[in-house]
């Protein structure tokens, strides 16, 4: 059902106890192409979940609900803007989104200009950045580097909790979180939470991407990627 990279991946993020997950994907998948109507074409990579591209839809499922369930609530945030991916229908009992499909699927060249339409949405109900910002320092970046750093962790904080005027935030857009939509660029794999507009820029900024239409102050934006310089390494 998925090659033994992606199952590697799965392993890295959640541990060996992901393996039973994988290996019952192809009953589940069976199951929710049913229910759907899906013919599956191809399994896409990623690291907390396995996706799959259909005729007509894209399957997303994961072993982490929690994760599912606030993507589709982002998305659901999102729905009046064509700056996300359209969410077609959900069974959160078994982790599993099912998304407009994009085609290509290629990544936008203008990735930028996804970030002032998803900052209008209304924020509230979703984590704060400070939870965002934990998680990078505490679990992703020590699973990568072996390393925790903890003055960059501590300056991040500061910057979450700094007194500015909070969003809806992506959370990871990073430029290939961005594809070529039929309307112009779609965000996918939101992983939500509210707080500084600056944050999103980060990767973008980084990327050398310019900042068209930002609703944030660059001298933020570059504060962030100061603290963030480990993850670039």
């Amino acid at each position: 059902m998925i090659g033994e990279d992606a199952r590697a991946r799965l392993v890295r993020r959640f541990g060996d106890g992901v393996t039973g997950w994988v290996d019952a994907l192809p009953g589940l998948v069976a199951r929710l192409a049913e229910r759907w109507d899906l013919t599956v074409t191809a399994h896409l990579p990623g690291g907390t979940s396995a996706t799959f591209l259909c005729a007509t839809a894209v399957l997303k499922l994961t072993p982490d609900h929690d994760l599912a369930a606030a993507e589709a609530r982002a998305l659901t945030a999102w729905d009046a803007t064509p700056a996300a991916v359209g969410l077609l229908d959900t069974d959160l009992a078994r982790g599993a989104l099912l998304l407009e499909r994009l085609d290509p699927g290629t990544p936008a060249p203008d990735p930028a200009r996804v970030l002032p339409r998803l900052h209008i949405a209304p924020p509230q109900g979703f984590p704060p950045l400070s939870a965002r910002v934990d998680f990078l320092f505490e679990t992703l970046l020590p699973r990568r580097t072996g390393t925790y750093h903890a003055a960059e962790h501590r300056r991040a904080r500061e910057l979450a909790a700094d007194r500015v005027t909070p969003v809806l935030l992506h959370g990871d857009l990073h430029p290939g979180n961005v594809l070529r939509g039929p309307r112009g660029p779609v965000a996918i794999d939101p992983r939500p939470c509210v707080g500084d507009p600056a944050f999103d820029w980060t990767d973008l900024v980084h990327d050398g991407y310019d900042l068209h239409g930002a609703d944030v102050d660059l001298d933020r934006v570059h504060e962030w990627l100061a603290v963030f310089a480990p993850f670039y390494g």
